[in-house]
């Protein structure tokens, strides 16, 4: 049973939002946007007290509070069914449940009369599995432990239908005069299954002082259920925080994994590279609009990341013509500044802003794979060629290469506008000139950080993210450390891209 809308109402920074869910949801937006109330209203509608943040007076919305609304409604829409849960702030809490099995259909109250219904209905409900940056190790036990209990849902019915038969009162009140009246030792409710117990007790030994971060403790308890997931109908809800781009791969991958396996994922990723690994369907970006905050959803939150990723209309040249992707500001200065070296030598006739080439700064490879998965370069209108850092000797230089492999692959006619540098990046084809001296750089060492410790060894300052822009003051095209030697004859790397480009555009309607 998949969970397909939310609605709240006076809930924290909500006092109206209506949200539709697809198996895999990602909720974008800012820092305090409102994002993990969706996740906490969920947490309170599935798991009620146990949740981890029960609900309390401080979570009535507060032009609610000041128009004298004191009502909090949480509903949640499960293909034809629907449940609504209305707490009384006013009245210490108090909780009402409502029910319709069709959506044409009046809420039925949940009574006397309606409880059978209900409960039949409910046991059906998906088991609601909330990790956030405060979970603990006990936090993946404690699903597989809920789980247990779930399956024993149908039992726990019959035993609360035979009570309710028998006695006129259901199970939680008789459970709550046993405490009014014996105050002391509660119960013991034995288990027969062992192996429910067993997990039970293990729940409170676990030792925490080896573990890592929550979002860490997640991601192997998301890659485990990916290749395990035996459990039906669960909904995974997390905040991402603190992984590295190798894990926020695994991540990816194991959620959509799950997806796959007919599970129902609730995502809030904190990065643009993770953002980027997802679908686009079932994004979802919050924003403030006339004072009240909303999801956007399908185009509107795609037009929304069109502006995050740098396009917008009003800052293209009036007769762009094609566009270079690169990586930021300072590669838009090195592609402007070498491009007019070879206007000046007389390679070529007119310089790439004369012609009508847009050069764009989208940031590195991650942020591509935003491009790609949201299909912005088809939605360009315009043609269009890359250049981004390969990265060369570090880490990321692998999985660069894949991303650009994948984009490749998806847009075979554009293979050859695909450009990766030769070397680490560009500020490795720059030099250094100074008092009649010449220092070149070796191809994947880090220039940036060699030029800031020289010139901290001569007491100056250095901005290492304007080092191509210092750098390319004192140089000239002759200087540009881009040849290489092939078949016996030299080649000029960014050079041969530049003219590939200008040649190109020269054919252009």
């Amino acid at each position: 049973m998949f969970l397909t809308g939310l609605h709240l109402r006076n809930f924290r920074g909500y006092r109206h939002l209506d949200l539709n869910l697809d198996p895999m949801t990602t909720l974008l937006g800012q820092n305090e946007a409102g994002k993990k109330t969706v996740l906490r209203a969920l947490d309170i509608f599935f798991n009620g007290s146990a949740a981890k943040r029960p609900l309390k007076l401080q979570d009535l919305n507060q032009e609610a509070l000041d128009r004298g609304d004191w009502e909090i409604a949480i509903s949640c829409t499960f293909d034809q069914l629907t449940v609504k849960k209305v707490f009384d702030l006013k009245n210490y809490l108090a909780e009402k449940d409502y029910f319709r099995e069709k959506t044409d259909e009046a809420f039925q109250e949940v009574n006397a009369g309606t409880l059978s219904r209900y409960r039949a209905l409910i046991s059906s409900l998906p088991l609601y599995v909330f990790f956030d940056e405060e979970s603990k190790a006990t936090s993946p036990l404690n699903f597989v432990v809920r789980s247990a209990i779930r399956d024993k849902r149908q039992e726990i019915k019959e035993v609360q239908d035979f009570l309710d038969a028998r006695v006129g009162r259901n199970l939680s009140q008789i459970l709550a005069n046993y405490q009014e009246l014996a105050p002391g030792p509660k119960p013991n409710f034995v288990f027969k299954e062992q192996n429910l117990a067993d997990l039970i007790k293990q729940q409170t030994t676990i030792e925490e002082s080896n573990l890592q971060t929550s979002s860490q403790i997640v991601l192997a308890f998301m890659l485990a259920q990916s290749e395990n997931a035996n459990i039906e109908n669960v909904i995974y809800a997390f905040e991402e925080n603190n992984l590295t781009k190798e894990e926020e791969d695994k991540l990816a991958q194991a959620a959509l994994k799950l997806v796959a396996k007919g599970k129902q994922v609730i995502l809030i990723p904190h990065t643009p590279y993770l953002m980027g690994l997802l679908p686009l369907e079932g994004a979802r970006m919050v924003k403030q609009v006339a004072g009240q905050r909303e999801f956007l959803q399908e185009e509107e939150v795609l037009e929304e990341a069109q502006k995050n990723l740098g396009v917008e209309a009003d800052r293209r040249a009036v007769q762009s013509r094609c566009v270079l992707l690169v990586e930021g500001q300072e590669d838009v200065r090195f592609v402007t500044k070498v491009n007019q070296w070879m206007y000046e030598a007389g390679l070529v006739d007119q310089t790439f802003s004369q012609k009508g080439l847009f050069i764009l700064p989208v940031g590195g490879c991650g942020s591509l794979i935003s491009w790609l998965n949201f299909d912005l370069f088809s939605r360009l209108n315009e043609p269009w060629f890359i250049m981004i850092d390969s990265d060369k000797g570090t880490p990321e230089a692998d999985q660069s290469r894949r991303h650009l492999r994948r984009i490749e692959n998806k847009y075979p006619q554009n293979k050859s506008h695909v450009h990766a540098t030769f070397k680490r990046e560009i500020e490795n084809y720059l030099v250094f000139k100074e008092d009649g001296q010449v220092l070149k750089f070796a191809p994947y060492e880090d220039v940036k950080l060699h030029m800031y410790n020289l010139m901290e060894k001569r007491h100056r300052s250095w901005a290492k993210d304007k080092t191509a822009s210092k750098l390319m003051e004192n140089m000239t095209l002759a200087d540009l450390q881009d040849h290489y030697q092939r078949d016996g004859q030299d080649h000029r790397e960014l050079v041969e891209f530049f003219l590939k480009i200008d040649h190109f555009m020269d054919q252009l309607p």
